[in-house]
């Protein structure tokens, strides 16, 4: 609890509005002023007594994972052909709202291979000065490096970690960080290497990207990140959606509610949106969600 209070008190002290200049929608900066206030607020709904907003710091890791209804908690079925969303259009608003309250956006190389996805707000407008989140891929091996995915094409600032003892081990070529894709080396997780697939430290990300006035991570797949960063004990929240569906072959997110329980965080309450039950997981003592009033975020 000590690591995690020390944690997001660096966060709070590092983050920083983003700087503007570049062919990117913005620039981000390094080592970032501790003076500055934090660039991501939170806007809570008027309270009956108050006709005024709140305003709440967004910080930490949020989690945000989509399961069908099967006991494994299937994330995708492997008797389609092609990935296709299976949640409801009510629950994607919310992901995209999430995503707008979010500095960055962090998935794993597979969600980006698979999906070919972007990661950017558009289902819901951004709020006046807001600028799309930052995309984050951990991307070990770099294996996506020469492939045409639109996250890479798209104008909008992306942040790639690789291991640098695997890179050089499969003597990629690396390309030269640019306006908007930075490629950032890590040392390979000494708690989870694996001689076959080199693993990251979720801290050592949290952390750097903290340095880079990104303090609101948001953590949206796929299970493999999502079970890392839990393991790791820095997911503050988790979004939890599941789908009145079953899946003819679904693929295991191999985590349930002790994985859940194991990270730190309690359920403190569900919602409905189109037909999907909403789970809210939170460490305790977080001012959000509040289990009084989860409609009240996201």
């Amino acid at each position: 609890m000590a690591l995690k209070l020390s944690l997001w008190a660096a966060l709070l002290s590092l983050a920083t509005a983003f700087m503007h200049g570049s062919s990117c929608q913005h620039t981000l900066k390094k080592n970032v002023d501790a003076k500055s206030e934090p660039s991501y607020v939170l806007k809570l709904s008027a309270s009956e007594e108050n006709n005024e907003q709140s305003t709440t710091i967004v910080t930490g890791v949020t989690l945000k994972m989509a399961f069908d209804s099967s006991p494994v908690w299937g994330v995708a079925d492997l008797s389609e052909t092609k990935s296709e969303r299976f949640t409801s259009p009510e629950s994607l608003d919310m992901v995209h709202r999430l995503r707008r309250d979010s500095s960055a956006v962090l998935v794993g190389r597979g969600t980006v291979e698979f999906d070919n996805c972007s990661l950017s707000v558009r289902r819901v407008e951004l709020g006046e000065g807001q600028e799309q989140p930052v995309r984050v891929i951990l991307d070990p091996s770099l294996s996506l490096v020469g492939g045409e995915y639109a996250i890479f094409n798209d104008g909008l600032r992306t942040i790639v970690y690789y291991s640098q003892a695997a890179a050089q081990d499969k003597d990629v070529s690396l390309p030269s960080s640019d306006d908007c894709v930075t490629f950032v080396p890590l040392a390979q997780s000494d708690d989870e290497k694996n001689d076959k697939i080199p693993s990251l430290s979720p801290l050592e990300i949290v952390q750097d990207l903290a340095t880079r006035g990104l303090t609101h991570i948001m953590v949206e797949g796929g299970p493999a990140t999502a079970r890392a960063f839990l393991h790791s004990g820095v997911v503050d929240r988790a979004i939890l959606v599941r789908a009145p569906v079953e899946f003819q072959q679904p693929v295991p997110a191999q985590m349930d509610e002790d994985t859940m329980k194991t990270a730190g965080l309690n359920m403190i309450g569900t919602t409905e949106m189109g037909g999907d039950v909403v789970e809210y997981w939170t460490r305790e003592g977080l001012e959000w969600p509040n289990p009084d009033d989860l409609s009240s975020w996201p």
